[in-house]
């Protein structure tokens, strides 16, 4: 078991956009593998004097009501859709009023996931966007964020889950969140480390990381019997070498804080610059401080 509450709901914020199908997906997956319920959140933000009035006759609460109807229609429609992808999964669902970022965020603290959407932004050097909340989230919520990008090939689906790791205490709760995803996905876990260019390529520096990988994975093996592990070490900047080799992956699995997976780099500003170029999902877990 994780170090989240077991009995908490898998949390997945949900708009109008297109990319709330994909994060709801991800997220009644996740639940499933978990043995958890899947709570469906929508934040409305009320345009500025549009705050209902107390005579239900009058304008002000007639608009309130139907703005209130609608948040509740599109969260009733992504929950047929996910009750029809998991047949048996208990699904709640929350209309809340405030800005989303805020919403979420309050609701995180009773999660044990916390899932948004993102879709891609097609053109030169395509790029992701996880709009404004996304990144907004990363890093606060005292659990870990899924920012649920739709692999582009389907074959991404099957995939190993990789963890950037470097065996520092910070990246402890990463590798532990990683085994259990690969455990309870049945995939193999590939554990990865980034050295930086300079001399990061000579013999003794690729044998300490390795050493560093097999330290960082010490006991989840005994744990987790049935994962079959990978290792390997990387060359160059830690985010672009990151997306590069989590390309099949099923998610791509860091930090949100101290050093773990990126020697020499804070994983605030590697998740951040991540978040423009996972080639699939990205979890950023909370960690430990050094």
């Amino acid at each position: 078991m994780s170090s989240y509450e077991v009995r908490a709901p898998v949390v997945v914020g949900v708009s109008r956009s297109a990319k709330s199908h994909g994060a709801v997906d991800w997220a009644a997956d996740a639940a499933t593998r978990r043995g958890r319920s899947l709570c469906l959140v929508h934040a409305q933000e009320w345009p500025a004097g549009a705050a209902p009035k107390d005579r239900h006759d009058s304008p002000d609460q007639v608009w309130a009501s139907h703005f209130r109807a609608t948040g509740q229609a599109l969260l009733d429609d992504l929950r047929e859709a996910a009750a029809k992808r998991v047949p048996g999964l208990q699904i709640t669902t929350r209309l809340l009023d405030g800005r989303p970022t805020a919403v979420l965020r309050d609701v995180a603290e009773e999660a044990s996931l916390l899932v948004v959407g993102a879709h891609r932004v097609s053109g030169p050097g395509e790029v992701v966007t996880f709009g404004r909340i996304g990144p907004a989230l990363v890093g606060h919520p005292p659990c870990p964020v899924v920012l649920a990008l739709e692999p582009t090939r389907e074959e991404a689906r099957s995939g190993p889950v990789m963890v950037g790791v470097d065996g520092s205490v910070a990246s402890v709760p990463a590798v532990s969140f990683a085994f259990e995803e690969a455990a309870a996905w049945g995939a193999e876990l590939l554990a990865v480390q980034v050295r930086r260019s300079r001399h990061g390529d000579w013999p003794q520096d690729i044998q300490e990381s390795l050493l560093d990988v097999s330290e960082a994975l010490a006991g989840y093996q005994e744990k987790y019997p049935q994962v079959v592990v990978r290792e390997e070490v990387v060359v160059g900047n830690p985010p672009v070498k990151l997306a590069e080799t989590a390309a099949e992956a099923r998610c791509l699995v860091v930090g949100s804080r101290g050093v773990g997976g990126f020697r020499g780099m804070v994983l605030g500003s590697t998740s951040r610059i991540l978040s423009h170029m996972a080639p699939g999902p990205l979890v950023v877990v909370p960690g430990e401080a050094e």
